[in-house]
């Protein structure tokens, strides 16, 4: 498949194309030459800057209680071998 015209002069990837030998500087030039000067339909437009923190937002966190437990409400067991009970 033949790429089409207007990407073989894509400014993106020409550079590629003039090496690879797909397109010629001369033919990128006149092509580029042959565009219409379209300064007259341009808008200036103004973009705020805001500032933005490259710090995490604080996020509450919910406290984590730790389980109770009490030691009577284990089970016990008093099999040992090892003891002379």
């Amino acid at each position: 498949m033949k790429p089409s015209a207007d990407f073989l002069i894509d400014r993106r990837v020409v550079e590629r194309h003039i090496e690879k030998g797909l397109v010629s500087r001369a033919d990128v030039d006149a092509r580029l030459a042959g565009l219409p000067d379209l300064t007259e339909k341009t808008a200036t437009t103004s973009i705020p800057i805001v500032k933005v923190s490259t710090r995490k937002a604080s996020i509450p966190r919910p406290q984590i209680q730790k389980p109770v437990v009490n030691i009577d409400d284990l089970p016990y067991d008093d099999e040992d071998e090892d003891d002379d009970d």
